[in-house]
């Protein structure tokens, strides 16, 4: 693993019990292997004692199961889990963005002025998923309206995105302390991050935020399903 991978790994063997006990046997078989695969002198001559003796007293080759076969099923049995454990680990990669992070960015009908110009203008490059050019569009709508929560709310979605995540969650986090209509989706997005990051336990902390009729609700109840 690449040192930062390492980091995400360890991080996520502190939330994902499954994958620690996973983690642990696969150790296990490992350490077994290792000291029943170490060289054994006294077993190397004890094979050269028995193919003498049967040269002598049968003549030809019989039929021996041979001790590889042993240590081929050990090890074909250490490989499956290490597939397992790095399976777990690298599946959980992008599947909860990719199923739950898929939003549009929805305006209003332009009327002509230039507030309403750079708020089309970043919809065009949300959706097309353009989060880097969306970020300065709405930095300079916010100039003018530092009060819009749905400008605030698509920054912060974009920003995540966009390598700028404490920006992006200080964004969503004033959205959520408002009471606009994007409050919990704010909500459900900052604990899709941490989903996303593996860090199970924040994400659920945000879900438990989501009240039940909230829009937000159906996706936050199926995301907390998949975490448990």
């Amino acid at each position: 693993m690449l040192p930062e991978e390492r980091q995400l790994f360890e991080a996520a063997l502190q939330n994902d019990a499954a994958l620690a006990a996973a983690l642990a046997q696969y150790r296990e078989v490992t350490a077994t292997l290792s000291a029943r695969l170490s060289p054994d002198h006294q077993q190397d001559a004890l094979k050269e004692t028995l193919q003498h003796h049967r040269a002598i007293h049968f003549g030809s080759k019989g039929k021996v199961v041979s001790f590889k076969r042993y240590f081929t099923a050990i090890g074909a049995v250490a490989a499956i889990l290490a597939g397992i454990l790095l399976f777990r680990f690298y599946s959980h990669d992008t599947d909860y963005m990719g199923t739950y992070g898929n939003i549009e960015m929805q305006v209003a009908a332009e009327r002509g002025n230039n507030a309403d110009t750079l708020l089309q203008s970043a919809a065009l490059y949300f959706n097309e998923k353009a989060y880097t050019k969306v970020i300065p569009l709405l930095d300079t709508y916010l100039k003018t309206d530092s009060s819009s929560q749905m400008a605030l709310y698509y920054r912060g979605v974009a920003a995540t995105h966009s390598g700028t995540v404490e920006a992006g969650l200080a964004d969503l986090k004033k959205v959520y302390a408002g009471e606009s209509v994007f409050k919990y989706d704010a909500a459900f997005y900052i604990a899709l991050y941490y989903a996303q990051q593996r860090n199970k336990k924040e994400a659920l902390s945000w879900l438990k935020l989501i009240p039940a009729d909230a829009a937000a609700a159906a996706k936050a109840a199926a995301l907390e399903k998949d975490l448990r």
